[in-house]
């Protein structure tokens, strides 16, 4: 078994439409420590966050954040995902109230069975 930490989301833009931006790599178990939305803009936009298992797509069954207000210069750290374990496959989708209004970064660990 290997364990390596790993940036999952290097910081980036939250897109206005629902957009998986990590997906666990074959083999692989990837689990969140950390993730972090910040809004630089002047006005509060809602972000959206989805657990998406494998072949399945972002919705309501698999929302772990839902329309949180992320307020103008606020950095907020999400505890709705932290602790959990994406299985080969399984992706991260975001979705922002607004285009380029929203930057998102996490980190973790994958493990690698052998």
């Amino acid at each position: 078994m290997s364990v390596q930490p790993i940036a999952l989301i290097p910081a980036q833009y939250v897109p206005a439409s629902t957009t998986p931006i990590y997906t666990s790599p074959a083999g692989v178990y990837s689990r969140i420590d950390s993730l972090s939305i910040c809004n630089t803009g002047a006005v509060a936009v809602q972000a959206s966050i989805y657990l998406v298992p494998s072949g399945a797509g972002a919705g309501p069954a698999n929302a772990t954040t839902f329309n949180q207000a992320v307020l103008p210069g606020q950095t907020w750290n999400s505890p709705n995902e932290i602790g959990k374990v994406l299985g080969p496959g399984d992706a991260i989708a975001v979705l922002a109230g607004a285009a380029n209004a929203l930057t998102i970064t996490a980190g973790g660990l994958q493990v690698v069975l052998s």
